[in-house]
């Protein structure tokens, strides 16, 4: 049974470790006794840091009934190698400026190597304390001069230290939780896909089967055919936004601000007549360089987001204006607001303000797109009263347009 999961550790990281150990400690030495002459140091110190450092270099020969005991062995590295000799030599050199600066390196070292905050503190607190009794064993710790300013600033680098450590352990979970909604979100356009492709090449055969006659039928099938090619396209530009894919600026097109807003009103899959009449356009036409497949997903986002929180209340709407003096879009609605604390996030990928079922992708790739068309969004919002979506768009310059987008390129 093994004392500690095999898998918990990063071998390559230990073994870079080991090398750095084996390497470290007798430079150091040399450093220390030829180079920058400090009062002590010890090589028989240093040679036994560097041949403790050589299991871990070695650590693919290691029989594999002895790998269950690799953690316990690469912490009794840490507390050795760093914590005790460190702290040794600093007191054997009167924690003079030098060795207090090297009690700091070990210290940022160890909260860099160490995920648990309970580990690093006890890596530090065993190895000290050992430390401190070996120095006090030795004669010359008479001589020792005691000076309380050298100790003023160790509280605060542990605290820093402890809280690098957590906000390390914290990135590290998002990372992952990140990795793992991808690979889900990923996982179900992906099986969508199939029985869409499947739905939409079954429409195209039975409109072409059907008689002339039949021309309202027709219709129904080339609207059903228009849902479903709308629905790929969605899975196409979701997987683009899970796999961060830039934005393709062949794909610009010039086009009225006003006719794509209309297209996307009108196209929109609103789920009855009622959510429909909340939605309403208005302002002067203007035009701007876009990819217009990706301009419409990001207005279809933003109709979708707006229509899911004002759907419950009462003579609730959504007005979309249009700005040609500014270049900008508006899509506001009335509906229950948004947070101020949490408005810096809302364009953060996988994040939600509370919505039901949300994956937290679409406003992410909407500031994605916008950065990438010369643009950007931003959001104004009064809880309890109204939230405002801005889409602003550089004027049509092409070449300031090319050049914005090459830098906003993710």
């Amino acid at each position: 049974m093994n004392l500690i999961p095999e898998n918990s550790l990063d071998k390559k990281l230990v073994k870079v470790s080991g090398y750095l150990g084996f390497v470290s400690h007798l430079v150091y030495y040399f450093t220390w006794v030829y180079w920058i002459p400090q009062p002590y140091d010890s090589f028989w110190l240093r040679l036994s840091c560097s041949l403790i450092s050589v299991p871990l270099v070695l650590i693919d020969y290691w029989p594999k009934k002895m790998t269950r005991y690799l953690e316990v062995y690469w912490h009794l590295f840490l507390i050795y190698v760093l914590t005790i000799t460190c702290t040794y030599l600093s007191l054997k050199n009167n924690l003079s400026t030098m060795w207090m600066m090297t009690e700091v390196m070990a210290i940022s070292i160890l909260s860099v190597l160490i995920d648990s905050v309970i580990l690093l503190l006890t890596n530090l607190f065993v190895g000290v304390f050992i430390a401190i009794v070996i120095f006090t064993m030795d004669e010359s710790s008479q001589n020792f001069i005691f000076d309380p300013a050298s100790f003023a600033l160790m509280p605060v680098i542990l605290a820093c230290s402890v809280l690098f450590n957590n906000m390390k352990k914290k990135g590290i979970a998002a990372q992952e939780k990140t990795n793992l909604l991808k690979s889900l979100a990923g996982s179900i356009a992906h099986e969508m896909r199939n029985p869409l492709s499947q739905i939409n090449g079954t429409l195209h055969f039975v409109s072409s089967q059907i008689s002339a006659l039949d021309k309202q039928l027709v219709t129904y099938l080339n609207d059903a055919n228009l849902v479903v090619k709308s629905g790929l396209q969605v899975i196409d530009i979701t997987m683009d936004a899970i796999n961060e894919k830039p934005v393709n600026e062949d794909d610009f097109q010039l086009i009225s601000a006003k006719n794509i807003c209309f297209e996307a009103v009108k196209d929109f899959a609103y789920k009855d007549e009622e959510h429909a009449a909340k939605v309403s356009l208005k302002g002067d036409d203007f035009d701007f360089l876009v990819d217009p497949v990706l301009v419409k997903y990001v207005l279809y986002n933003l109709i979708g987001n707006a229509l899911h929180y004002v759907k419950t209340l009462p003579n609730s709407e959504i007005v979309i204006s249009l700005f040609p003096e500014s270049h900008e879009i508006h899509i506001r609605d009335t509906g229950p607001g948004i947070e101020a604390s949490f408005i810096p996030k809302i364009f953060e990928s996988f994040s939600t303000s509370g919505k039901q079922g949300g994956t937290g992708l679409g406003l992410a790739y909407c500031k994605r797109t916008m950065l990438a068309f010369g643009g950007d969004i931003h959001c104004e919002s009064e809880l309890g009263k109204y939230s405002n979506f801005i889409l602003s768009f550089p004027e049509v310059w092409p070449k300031k347009v090319k050049k914005v987008f090459t830098l906003g390129s993710f």
